[in-house]
């Protein structure tokens, strides 16, 4: 199983869309493979991830030549575009999780998901927008990047605190990048193998260090 040891800060991260700004340099890097193989993908994705007492924030940079993105409603059905998804499984029940999604047009999708893991999946949209999310385009370079903020309060929903030093999560780290021509390509921290993301078997462990 892969492991992320999650590193904690002492401050608050101003979620602009800077994934180059210096309290990422802290963060372990994780690189994107092709979740059908395990391959080197045709477009690079990098993520990282930190922590503190309120929030779990995530970063990504995606390498991409053709963006695909019309979409601009809070929980529009983003994932028939391209975005980055986070699953989060703080139990590590293996059936129950959080599903976040941005879009390259900072669109956002928040599910709360349902999967008895015989092939039915029910997702239960979030109706408030309490997550913070950013994105920057750069355009010269070929790349966009994503920030996201997510409060505790949101995951663990039986209580308002947050993870303890060591805790171990279930999480994954997904991309869908699309081209005009309608060739997609799926990428993954932890690859499921499949042509589905919702294997919560093969998520990896978030393990929260300070």
């Amino acid at each position: 199983m892969k492991q992320y040891r999650c590193k904690y800060i002492n401050e608050e991260i101003t979620i602009d869309g800077n994934f180059s700004k210096p309290v990422w340099q802290n963060a372990d890097e994780i690189q994107l493979v092709n979740n059908a193989d395990g391959k080197e993908p045709r477009q690079q994705t990098t993520a990282k991830m930190l922590w503190n007492d309120n929030f779990l924030y995530a970063a990504f940079r995606c390498i991409d030549d053709e963006i695909i993105a019309t979409m601009t409603g809070y929980n529009d059905p983003i994932y028939n575009e391209e975005v980055v998804e986070i699953f989060i499984d703080d139990d590590c029940d293996k059936k129950t999780y959080i599903e976040i999604e941005v879009s390259p047009l900072n669109t956002l999708l928040h599910y709360a998901v349902h999967n008895n893991l015989n092939g039915e999946i029910i997702t239960f949209a979030r109706v408030e927008k309490i997550l913070k999310t950013a994105v920057v385009h750069n355009k010269d370079r070929g790349f966009w990047d994503v920030e996201i903020a997510i409060p505790f309060s949101e995951i663990i929903l039986d209580s308002v605190d947050g993870p303890k030093k060591d805790s171990q999560w279930r999480v994954n780290l997904y991309r869908i990048d699309r081209r005009q021509n309608g060739e997609r390509e799926l990428s993954a921290w932890s690859p499921t193998l499949g042509k589905t993301f919702h294997m919560p078997d093969k998520f990896g462990e978030l393990i929260f260090v300070r």
